[in-house]
């Protein structure tokens, strides 16, 4: 019986410790997903400079993977608490990157590479706006 009972409570212990481990940091994961923003915008870059229409599109999917942590409320916690306007500009950055990285998907698959071209500086431009203002380049 009380070999049961702390088989019980070492187990007890441990699925406690690792629903902790789980719940991390939320400024961690938001960093995390920024460096795989930073690696998605890379990849598509490399595709394009390659014309590889399979690596920009898997760059795209890897960035869009990550815009829910700029459109939820958890992004706060990376924010300037001085600047009210802050929140609404990440979701809003994170819309415009959602809307030109669809249209850079549909323009490789049209095959118009001017456009996709395009598109990826209109997605550089709302990651630049968003560092410069809210992090105060």
């Amino acid at each position: 019986m009380k070999k049961a009972l702390a088989s019980l409570a070492l187990g007890v212990l441990l699925a406690g410790s690792l629903n902790a481990a789980e719940k991390q940091d939320p400024r961690l994961e938001l960093m995390k997903d920024m460096r795989t923003m930073m690696d998605a915008m890379e990849q598509i870059q490399r595709g394009g400079l390659y014309s590889s229409t399979e690596e920009m599109k898997s760059g795209v999917k890897k960035l869009q993977g990550t815009l829910k942590s700029l459109e939820g409320e958890e992004v706060k916690v990376i924010l300037p608490k001085d600047q009210v306007y802050a929140y609404k500009f990440a979701q809003k950055s994170a819309h415009m990157l959602r809307l030109y990285s669809d249209d850079l998907v549909t323009s490789v698959d049209a095959g118009r590479m001017d456009d996709a071209l395009e598109d990826y500086t209109l997605m550089l431009k709302q990651c630049m706006s968003c560092h410069i203002r809210i992090r105060n380049w």
